[in-house]
């Protein structure tokens, strides 16, 4: 999966944080304050990258409803294009190597990957270290 990730960076011309930040987006429109905490960025950083998306027509910066003086970050429609480039044909060789399974098979996989992802999980968060306390927050609390 890293090795493909590396792959389709290239391939859409973009860097890993950049890619990570696009996967992030197809969700829905972020503020730069959620990417930033989500990719493991600084808010500066998090401005850099919206800037480089936005220049390659990746993204647009948008206006969050109810708050004027707030933006958020939202792909463009030349972005999903790209993505088909990329990730339609990895879509149609896992259909094409699934397709013959029994749906006894396929939940097999499936029941599988949740638990090697439960796994994954699991460790990230023992090894991954402590998340900062909020600067609003008494130290010890």
């Amino acid at each position: 999966m890293d090795q493909f990730d590396d792959a389709a960076a290239a391939a859409l011309g973009l860097g890993r944080s950049d890619l990570r930040a696009l996967n992030l987006l197809e969700h829905g429109p972020l503020g730069a304050s959620v990417l930033a905490q989500r990719l493991g960025l600084t808010r500066s950083a998090v401005t850099a990258l919206v800037d480089r998306l936005a220049g390659a027509g990746y993204v647009v910066r948008v206006a969050v409803p109810g708050d004027r003086r707030a933006t958020a970050v939202e792909l463009q429609p030349a972005t999903w294009s790209a993505f088909a480039r990329v990730y339609r044909p990895l879509g149609e060789q896992v259909w094409a190597a699934t397709n013959e399974l029994t749906v006894a098979e396929r939940q097999a996989v499936v029941d599988a990957m949740t638990v090697m992802t439960g796994a994954f999980d699991h460790v990230r968060a023992r090894i991954a270290p402590a998340a900062p306390a909020a600067p609003d927050a008494p130290a010890g609390h």
